[in-house]
C-alpha cells in the first residue's frame, strides 16, 4: 500500500458526507440572505445594462446593507448555539469518524503521533506538487505591473476629457462594477478551485483532519481507555 492509497480512501469517504447545509434546511433567516442577495446583484445588472440611473443601484444597496444585516443576526449567540448542535457538530462527528475509519483500514493507530506527523508531511508534499497555478503566479504579478500603470495613465487621460459630473457618475459605475465582480468571484471561487486544483483542498482537508485526530479523539481514547 502507498499514501496515494490512503488519500483515494479519503476521498471517497468525503463523497459519503454532505459537506453543504441543504437550502430547505437552513434557518429562515439565511434563506431570506441568499434570495436577497441573489435578487438585488441580478436586478441591479439588468438595471446597469439597459439604463444607467441612480434608481439601478438601489437594489444592489439593499443587496450590500441586508449583507451587513445577516452578519449581525448570524452572530447573535441563540443562532450559534443552533448551527453548532444542528449542523457543525453533527457534520464534524461524521467526518471525523470517517477518518478514523480509514487510519484503521490502514492499520494506523490514531495514537502513533508519529505514523500521524509522517501522513501530514506526505500530504504536504503532495498538496505542493498538484498546485498547477504556482508556477503561473510570478509571469501574473509581472503583468499586472505592467497593466496598472498603463490604467492609471488612461483615466488620467479621460479624467482631463470630463465634467466633474461625468466624473462622479463613472466612478460610481465603477464601484457598482467592481462590488458586482467580488460578489460573483466569493460566490465561484470555491466552485472555481474545486476545478482548478482538484486534489489540492483535499489534501488540506485530511492535514486539517488528521490534526484534530491528535489534539481531540486520540487524547479521549486513551483517557477512557485508563
Amino acid at each position: 500500500m502507498r499514501f496515494c492509497d490512503l488519500f483515494i480512501s479519503y476521498k471517497i469517504g468525503l463523497k459519503d458526507i454532505k459537506s453543504t447545509i441543504p437550502f430547505t434546511k437552513l434557518p429562515l433567516y439565511r434563506k431570506i440572505f441568499v434570495i436577497i442577495l441573489f435578487a438585488s446583484a441580478i436586478i441591479s445588472s439588468i438595471l446597469l445594462m439597459f439604463k444607467q440611473t441612480w434608481a439601478s443601484y438601489i437594489p444592489l444597496i439593499l443587496g450590500i446593507i441586508s449583507m451587513f444585516i445577516f452578519f449581525i443576526i448570524d452572530s447573535l449567540k441563540k443562532n450559534l448555539k443552533v448551527m453548532l448542535n444542528e449542523h457543525y457538530s453533527p457534520y464534524s462527528e461524521k467526518r471525523m469518524q470517517m477518518t478514523i475509519d480509514v487510519l484503521n483500514n490502514y492499520q494506523i493507530n490514531i495514537h502513533d503521533f508519529e505514523s500521524i506527523d509522517l501522513l501530514i508531511k506526505e500530504a504536504k508534499i503532495a498538496q505542493i506538487q498538484c498546485d498547477y497555478l504556482a508556477p503561473l503566479k510570478k509571469p501574473l504579478k509581472t503583468l499586472a505591473a505592467i497593466i496598472i500603470p498603463i490604467v492609471v495613465y488612461v483615466a488620467e487621460k479621460i479624467g482631463d476629457s470630463t465634467s466633474q459630473n461625468e466624473m462622479i457618475i463613472m466612478v460610481a459605475q465603477i464601484i457598482a462594477i467592481v462590488l458586482l465582480i467580488f460578489s460573483l468571484i466569493f460566490s465561484l471561487t470555491p466552485i472555481v478551485k474545486d476545478i482548478l486544483y482538484r486534489d489540492y483542498n483535499k489534501y488540506g482537508e485530511l492535514i486539517y483532519d488528521l490534526r484534530q485526530i491528535k489534539l481531540f479523539y486520540a487524547k479521549e481514547d486513551s483517557s477512557s481507555s485508563n
